[in-house]
């Protein structure tokens, strides 16, 4: 039943496209391009497309075409489904000749929708990007026939404005069989944990600062404090929560990393071996001399950012044409000679650590990181797998706090990754418990080079810290901190205080290095602010 439902909802070709060039919506990029502020026509807009998403699932409910047909722009709708992978295998077994992306129109769909049954069609984590005339909302969908789920996936609608309201004019979705792969579900609901002056410290800055995110503490295995502040989408007053992931920006550094010293661990790398041995593609010029060290501890002489090598696409880059802009570029200094941070020294070792394994990076990552930490809410983001239950970006842009997004891919490898405070949290219990990498690796990794050198080791910066008593020796602070287009975050470890302090934000423009300093203060017994960051932590 269920999958009839579908084939009727892509069964056939619409022939008009026109519309679609007109209903393209420039989306932000990489690194500040503006996508809407926060005016009241703005909300407004929210309002009236999230009134026509209720409207709409409302009119399955009820089988009234009347209204559902009324949703739809007065032009040729463009309607298109594409199964999803292991749902499009098993259509294969029945039908060697099924398509993969199979169109249809509105009024086939529905009719099929009300032919029998009792259907709902579900709506999760809207975003909606708009102006005046045109817009987008896309959001997780599933499918239900008599109260059981037939078919999940993603949905986004092109939207004009016509006869002063919102219409649709382009329906696509990705369709995945849930009797063939599950939803993944929400995460369990888990009370927050507050510290009373941890509480009052956060509240105390909220204000000034404009801090949205979520923050844990820990001591040892044990948290002190977890608590979510601040809107998930400002537009659509949906607040974070403990659950709520965020791209990490650099910190995606880290993982890499450990991978790295994965393959290290299995013979299947070297620290000393010349990268060109690994990565033939990379210009001599550029590999010349360079080593997975030199990668790793960020003294390779690459250029410093793609910034300066291309100008951002409206698209999923792949490794290889990333590989082709890297190769155009020059070295700035000879291997070894200094540190110079950048994004490129990790980009390239995620492409060694696909030559190396014959796996995509993010395949390797999920099984040798996230799976084995049990990371559920953690991935790599790409525009076609936008995580269902990730914050919306913010960022203050010409005095205006603005709605922002990312094209991740160009950071592939160097930050890339969605998780979520508590994810980390068990990250960093499986590298303390030697669940992902042996004693002698992770020490490897976490063997610093001083202020000169950027503090940094392999993926973390590993720096003196002021421990809890005043004339104690200095501690060792494992730490990473990210930043992106509309998110920050930070990791730090306090190694001799056994202190994890971990504070994701999905507005870019907070004093993170502030908080998590303070909060690190508050469980040492200290007030914010009454010792001086002599450290620079």
């Amino acid at each position: 039943m269920v999958t009839s439902l579908v084939n009727e909802k892509i069964h056939t070709m619409n022939k008009y496209l026109k519309m679609g060039k007109s209903l393209r919506l420039m989306i932000c990029l990489l690194f500040g391009i503006v996508l809407s502020g926060r005016s009241q026509d703005s909300i407004n807009t929210q309002k009236e497309i999230n009134m026509l998403l209720q409207g709409f699932m409302k009119a399955i409910e009820t089988r009234d075409s009347v209204s559902m047909y009324s949703f739809f722009a007065d032009v040729p709708v463009t309607w298109v489904g594409v199964w999803k992978p292991l749902s499009y295998q098993q259509r294969l077994l029945k039908d060697e000749r099924a398509l993969s992306v199979r169109p249809s129109d509105f009024k086939t769909w529905f009719r099929s929708v009300a032919s029998s049954g009792f259907k709902q069609e579900k709506f999760r984590n809207p975003v909606i990007v708009a102006d005046d005339f045109v817009g987008s909302v896309t959001f997780d969908y599933s499918f239900w026939v008599n109260g059981k789920k037939g078919n999940w996936g993603k949905e986004s609608w092109g939207l004009i404005k016509q006869h002063n309201g919102w219409k649709i004019a382009s329906v696509v979705f990705s369709i995945e069989l849930d009797a063939v792969k599950k939803e993944k579900e929400e995460p369990p609901s888990v009370p927050e944990i507050k510290n009373g002056k941890m509480e009052s410290y956060m509240q105390s800055i909220l204000a000034d600062t404009h801090f949205q995110g979520t923050v844990l503490v820990a001591r040892g295995d044990v948290i002190i404090h977890h608590a979510a502040y601040g809107m998930f989408d400002e537009e659509n007053s949906i607040p974070n929560t403990i659950h709520t992931q965020f791209l990490i920006g650099s910190l995606t550094k880290s993982f890499v990393a450990i991978a790295a010293m994965k393959l290290v661990e299995e013979k299947k790398l070297d620290l000393n071996e010349p990268i060109a041995s690994y990565l033939p593609g990379l210009n001599k010029e550029l590999s010349d001399g360079v080593t997975i060290h030199h990668l790793m501890q960020q003294q390779s002489g690459l250029e410093t950012s793609f910034d300066n090598l291309t100008e951002y696409e409206i698209m999923d880059i792949t490794p290889a044409e990333l590989l082709a802009i890297i190769n155009k570029s020059k070295r700035r200094f000879k291997a070894g000679e200094k540190y110079e941070y950048t994004n490129l020294n990790y980009t390239v070792l995620a492409m060694i650590i696909e030559s190396v394994t014959g796996m995509r990076y993010q395949q390797y990552l999920q099984t040798t990181i996230f799976d084995k930490a049990g990371m559920q809410q953690t991935g790599i983001e790409r525009m076609v797998n936008t995580p269902t239950n990730r914050a919306i970006g913010y960022r203050t842009i010409n005095g205006i706090r603005r709605r922002v997004h990312n094209a991740v891919s160009y950071a592939f490898g160097a930050g890339d990754i969605y998780s979520t405070t508590g994810d980390l949290f068990r990250w960093r219990q499986a590298l303390s418990n030697l669940s992902i990498l042996n004693g002698e690796s992770l020490s490897t990794m976490l063997t610093g080079a001083g202020k000169e050198w950027g503090y940094y080791g392999y993926g973390f910066r590993i720096q003196p810290y002021q421990t809890a008593v005043n004339d104690r020796a200095e501690g060792k602070l494992i730490r990473h901190g990210g930043t992106m287009n509309g998110y920050t975050s930070n990791f730090h470890f306090y190694q001799d205080d056994q202190l994890t302090v971990i504070v994701l934000s999905n507005y870019r423009d907070v004093p993170i290095r502030r908080i998590t300093y303070n909060l690190k203060e508050i469980a040492l017994g200290f007030d914010a602010g009454q010792r001086k960051n002599i450290h620079e932590e």
